[in-house]
């Protein structure tokens, strides 16, 4: 049974969150030991560990590296964080050793009394929108693990570090320190530090000069310092501060040529991200230099300005897991050494040309993620692409690649999960009957031939979040069982095809994610508009053959973006407009839509943009005055509209007006 005095602490934080009931709905109930995210000890009773992280974003090496087990992939999710402050009843908390309130949209302060929790030993509250860091954290004596990072507060210094003789992590990434001058002095009064993440932080050029009297560290073994735009100066730090760094991240600086020869003396490193910087003379010429180059297992070098030439021999860097040579200005054929231990290669944004070697494929048996895309390989698959069998992600898209996609390709990708291939002149030749091995998150197809019907095969993919299939050549109707491809239905785009007649009714009954984006424009579909499912935040079914609303259209109320032009829809509009709450973009150009305006349409409290041109309505234009703080862009040409001008002066942020005043419209100057 927990204690009364924490509990009651508990309750008091609770009232300051703001919260979906269900995330603190456990929070009942005489022992808040059985509370979620809430741990006691067992013989005390007293709150040791407070954990209330709630929703997760991935790291740096998101999904091009996540090697060790396959994620459970969601492009987007609902919020499930906590709002609102965190209260001083929890300083009330006096046994707490583990406190993680990250992730989540907390504001306000730091309280100041969180120094006084003496027994912490770890400190999360990144992610959030915290606003200071209150000195008394250098009163917490016992802490191991600092988190602060990505609140976006602004320090002046760094001072209550020295007091931290503990701490082995800390992470102050996309936090504004740029008026901390000697921040590489408050770091290395930190003796014992092994992880250390400041990334983003906008911190001010080193001095070399400043920093000669450092004492050299035999603990830091992590060091990210990426988007800072740091010069080569950096490494006259970078090279005092440890002798035993293991991980290194300088991407997104401005580094440039000069820091060659450093990586000289740097012979314990595993893993080096070097992305986005000013590495300008030939790729090959940076590999010698590397003395930990049969221990690298991380290489990043991409996004850098490197003089064009072809792929290097990376054979010396046998322990190579991941290697990034995206935007490398690497021209030439796909040749490349045997890296037996290599999992994920991105060499896209090149200039990789000519055919897929068969035998160059077979070197990537051991591959989780390859990306080649946009470069101009050319000719056909080859067959022993199938041999990826561990392959998670695998893209392809926009080069010159041309033939078929037949079983032979995809019988043995069992772990494929995203597969892109557009942009190609490839055509998928698969047996209408194929059950596919693989279970696909993500398929993206466009502008290559998926047949004259929609494809059998997608019916048992039914983890599908992205289909992008565009401009395929599909022709026929949509397919009853689209329904029920997937709950997790979030992004479709199947335009510039030939699909024609109505949509199915399953397609209401799809339980999409949130923000949800369909795209059927420019094909033949026909029929009444049936609602939509509630979590379709934008729709797009321009250039079809619409003929008009059935009355349960207007339960498609959370729309964000919706775009029917180009149809033939005809008669009156229907009065519900005031259900679409979040409608920023509306446009119904070019039908045969007649009658009045709808009342409704005043209460369009978020319209941005809306489209009624080329229409038969006829009458008064509805009062705007609920949209006057946003609306940017009106075309009501080419109607039989009437109005004031103050209709349009009232509309204080408009930018666009269009009213073909001449033809169609009617203003008049007085009430």
């Amino acid at each position: 049974m927990c204690a009364e005095t924490d509990k009651q602490a508990l309750l008091k934080l609770k009232e300051g969150f703001v919260h979906r009931m269900e995330l603190l709905s456990s929070w009942k109930g005489d022992d808040c030991c059985r509370w979620k995210g809430v741990s006691c000890n067992n013989l005390t009773g007293h709150v040791t560990s407070l954990h209330l992280r709630f929703s997760n974003s991935t790291r740096v090496e998101d999904l091009n590296y996540l090697l060790d087990t396959m994620p459970e992939m969601k492009f987007f999710s609902a919020p499930t964080n906590l709002g609102g402050n965190i209260d001083y009843s929890i300083c009330e908390l006096k046994h707490l050793t583990f406190l993680d309130l990250s992730h989540n949209d907390l504001q306000g302060e730091i309280p100041k009394c969180i120094g006084s929790l003496g027994q912490l030993t770890q400190l999360n509250l990144a992610w959030n929108f915290l606003n200071s860091v209150p000195y008394s954290l250098s009163n917490l004596s016992n802490l191991q693990y600092l988190d602060l990072g990505r609140n976006y507060f602004v320090a002046k210094d760094l001072d209550w570090l020295s007091h931290l003789s503990t701490l082995r992590y800390l992470d102050l990434s996309k936090n504004n320190l740029g008026a901390v001058t000697d921040w590489p002095s408050s770091i290395g009064k930190v003796p014992f530090l092994s992880e250390l993440y400041l990334n983003d932080c906008g911190f001010p050029q080193v001095k070399p000069k400043s920093i000669s009297h450092i004492n050299s560290s035999t603990y830091l073994q992590i060091l990210s310092l990426s988007g800072n735009h740091f010069d080569s100066s950096i490494m006259s730090w970078v090279l005092n501060v440890s002798k035993v760094l293991t991980v290194l991240d300088l991407s997104h600086n401005e580094l440039d040529n000069g820091i060659i020869k450093t990586f000289n003396t740097l012979c314990q490193l595993k893993r080096l991200y070097l992305g986005s910087n000013k590495l300008s003379e030939q790729l090959s010429d940076y590999l010698p230099e590397f003395c930990s180059a049969k221990d690298l297992e991380v290489l990043s070098l991409d996004h850098n300005p490197f003089g064009k030439g072809l792929l290097p021999d990376f054979s010396l860097f046998s322990s190579l897991e991941r290697l990034s040579l995206q935007n490398t200005s690497t021209v030439g054929p796909l040749l490349f050494g045997h890296l037996p231990r290599l999992k994920a290669l991105d060499l896209s944004l090149n200039n990789l040309n000519g055919s897929l070697p068969v035998f160059e494929l077979t070197k990537f048996s051991s591959l989780h993620f390859l990306d080649l895309s946009h470069n101009k390989l050319s000719g056909r698959l080859p067959y022993s692409i199938g041999q990826l069998s561990n392959i998670w992600f695998l893209f392809i898209s926009s080069n010159e690649l041309n033939g078929d996609i037949s079983e032979e390709h995809v019988s043995n990708l069992s772990r494929l999960k995203i597969f892109d291939v557009s942009k190609n002149s490839l055509s998928f030749n698969l047996n209408p009957d194929l059950v596919p091995p693989f279970q696909l998150v993500a398929l993206y197809a466009s502008s290559c031939v998926l047949g004259y019907q929609f494809p059998l095969w997608l019916k048992h993919q039914k983890k599908l979040q992205v289909l992008q299939i565009s401009n395929t050549s599909i022709m026929g109707s949509f397919p009853e069982w689209l329904g029920d491809i997937s709950s997790t239905l979030l992004y479709i785009n199947v335009s510039h095809n030939k699909l024609s007649g109505v949509l199915p009714k399953s397609l209401s009954q799809i339980k999409t994610g949130l923000m949800s984006t369909w795209d059927f424009s420019f094909n033949n579909l026909s029929g009444p508009l049936l609602p939509f499912p509630p979590s379709v935040f934008e729709l797009f079914l321009s250039n079809n053959r619409f003929s008009g609303f059935v009355s349960s259209f207007c339960e498609t109320s959370p729309l964000t973006y919706l775009d029917l032009s180009s149809n033939e829809l005809t008669g009156p509009l229907p009065n519900c407009w005031e259900k679409f709450q979040k409608l920023e973009v509306l446009n119904l150009a070019n039908n045969s839509l007649s009658g009045r305006v709808p009342d409704s349409f005043g209460n369009l409290q978020s319209i941005l943009s809306m489209h009624l041109n080329n229409n038969h309505f006829f009458g008064e234009v509805p009062s705007l005055a609920l949209s006057k703080g946003s609306l940017r862009l009106i075309d009501f040409g080419d109607n039989n509209l009437e109005g004031t001008l103050q209709t349009w002066l009232d509309l204080e942020n408009l930018i666009v007006l269009r009213l073909r005043v001449e033809l169609g419209f009617i203003l008049r100057k007085y009430h």
